[in-house]
């Protein structure tokens, strides 16, 4: 459907009596409209079906249709265009017909060329209002359907689901009040950042920052508040630097996201497409648009803590699964441990009764020794179990110290020969001759005779260990599963950190099970066919006592075959020590 070409609004004026039709098309014409008639009803709907009018002006007495027949079949076919109904027969019936069909204005013949021009001018106006209000309507419409959409993002899960609301936001705000540029901030520490935009360059998005009060949008962020300005270039709170190519109409307009008492950010649109300036229509709508999205912002917001936490508490269910299985291992591997010597302890002395202790002396002695070797590894299992949770339970003294690097560990290997069943034990120190190891030297030992045990029992008989150590300036890389990372090198004297390397020479494990071997009551192998002796607690007190170190314990393989134990340390070189 066309309109004249013409800006002038466009009256069609109706009437089958040729002298008046003449008459009122050339009033309407003299007054600044662009006035065309017909002489019936039918020719009226033929021209409506091809051409918008501004306002229609019918007789409503003639001789094919009514005026009011033809009223009625205007608004079936279009409810906003005025029609403006004129007779020379005065009838309340056609009157009130007239008005309960939607007539906006009835003139009696003959009036005067001024209540026409009124008339028709006034109905012009209504005919703008009602098509503005029309827009406003299916620009909310289709912002609710936006609005529709960001709801439904807010019932995704995805780690994107602010940015995608602030994209679509921009997206419905340029559409809806047809401008070139669009922008959204958000607050961060009182600083407003760019965190969306449409019309700015792409590489100033999330670099963009504004201090809360200054400009534009500081301003409206400081006060929450709208703010529209007509002409920017004459405000003198206000001179665009940065981008003040983006004012080419100099009309802005910023409204505040507000949730409750809280700014969230604001909203900047500039440069409509049409070239106009904002209206205040466009500010309350913008300003409405403003408090939706706020809400959007707060739920997403919400709907993203609680998928944080919802995440928490799966993590926390299969933290407890899998306490709940290393509780079932737990078990199975101490009853498994601690059944041997029970049953030894319970078997012997059930038959010391049996025997002539006159008689059979030897064989006392026998079941003696048998029962205290048994207790004793009792109280050996009773004991690393207990030495454990003393670890966890901070219940443990101890005094980081720097000691000699080489000498401590030579000292330590030394006491501890009697338990290496013979094995020889290749010291490679060289690299810390000149460094101190900042330690406990009780733990220190602890742990390094835990490493040595556990070379001694997966490697076969005969073969060596061998220990090594290097010297670090900066943090070495640390597999993940190592250790806390928050408490890594917390100790005041060190300046830099000493790696000590256990290697044995064993079968050594799969790869991917490395980061088991340090878990409480983990051994590898099936706990009734493969697994080796012991309840699988030294490498994880030499965990707890590497985390008081703020250290690190790791293991890989070696080349060649077997296991490789890594011990990091803090640690500083020797002549630093009064530094």
């Amino acid at each position: 459907m066309t309109e004249p070409s013409n800006h002038k609004p466009s009256i069609l004026v109706v009437d089958d009596d040729r002298f008046f039709l003449r008459q009122m098309v050339d009033i309407l014409s003299d007054g600044g409209f662009n006035a065309r008639g017909v002489i019936s009803g039918e020719q009226a709907m033929e021209l409506l079906e091809t051409t918008r009018f501004h306002v229609i002006v019918t007789d409503v007495v003639m001789r094919d249709m009514s005026g009011i027949d033809l009223l009625r079949k205007v608004r079936t076919q279009d409810r906003l265009t005025p029609v403006i109904c004129v007779s020379g027969v005065r009838s309340f019936e056609n009157v009130v017909e007239m008005i309960r069909n939607g007539a906006s204005e009835f003139l009696s013949k003959p009036f005067k060329p001024e209540q026409l021009l009124s008339a028709v001018r006034l109905a012009v106006i209504d005919n703008e209002i009602a098509k503005e209000r029309e827009r406003i309507v299916a620009r909310s419409d289709k912002w609710n359907r936006e609005l529709l959409t960001l709801r439904m993002l807010g019932e995704a899960s995805s780690k994107e689901i602010l940015q995608n609301l602030f994209k679509r936001t921009i997206e419905a705000i340029s559409d809806t009040l047809q401008v070139e540029t669009t922008s959204l901030m958000v607050m961060e520490d009182q600083v407003l950042r760019l965190v969306e935009a449409k019309g700015l360059p792409k590489e100033v998005i999330g670099k963009v920052t504004v201090p809360l009060g200054k400009g534009i949008s500081g301003h409206v962020a400081l006060t929450g508040e709208p703010l529209l300005i007509n002409d920017i270039s004459k405000d003198e709170r206000f001179r665009p630097s940065t981008f003040k190519d983006q004012y080419s109409t100099q009309s802005a307009l910023c409204v505040p996201l507000v949730r409750g008492d809280r700014v969230l950010g604001v909203l900047n649109a500039n440069n409509k497409i049409s070239g106009e300036s904002f209206t205040e229509s466009d500010r309350d709508l913008l300003h409405t648009m403003a408090a939706q999205v706020s809400m959007s912002m707060d739920n997403a917001r919400l709907f993203l803590d609680l998928e944080e936490k919802a995440e928490a508490l799966r993590v926390a269910h299969e933290e407890l699964v899998r306490l709940d299985k290393d509780k079932t291992e737990l078990i199975l591997n101490l009853s498994h441990e601690l059944k041997t010597p029970l049953t030894s302890i319970i078997g012997f002395a059930s038959l010391i009764p049996t025997l002539d202790l006159q008689g059979e002396t030897d064989s006392l002695a026998e079941f003696m020794a048998r029962l205290e070797s048994s207790a004793a590894h009792l109280n050996y299992l009773v004991e690393r179990i207990l030495e454990l949770f003393r670890l966890e339970a901070g219940r443990v003294p101890w005094k980081l110290e720097p000691n000699p690097a080489s000498g401590i560990v030579e000292g330590t290997v030394q006491e501890l020969d009697g338990r290496l069943k013979g094995r020889e034990v290749i010291l490679m120190l060289d690299d810390v001759r000149n460094a101190e190891l900042i330690c406990d030297m009780r733990l220190f030992k602890r742990t390094l005779e835990l490493i040595l045990e556990n070379a001694v029992k997966f490697s076969p008989a005969g073969s060596p260990v061998q220990i090594r150590a290097f010297w670090h300036e900066s943090l070495p890389p640390v597999p993940d599963y190592a250790v806390d990372r928050e408490s890594l090198g917390l100790t005041g004297e060190m300046r830099g950190w000493i790696e000590l390397t256990v290697r044995d020479h064993g079968k050594g494990m799969r790869e991917k099970d490395i980061p088991l071997i340090f878990e409480k009551f983990r051994q590898l192998g099936d706990i009734l066919t493969e697994k080796p002796e012991g309840i699988g607690l030294g490498l994880s007190i030499t965990r707890a006592i590497m985390e008081r170190h703020h250290g690190a314990v790791w293991a890989d393989l070696a080349d060649g075959g077997g296991t490789r134990l890594h011990l990091l340390f803090g640690g500083r070189k020797a002549e630093n020590r009064d530094a």
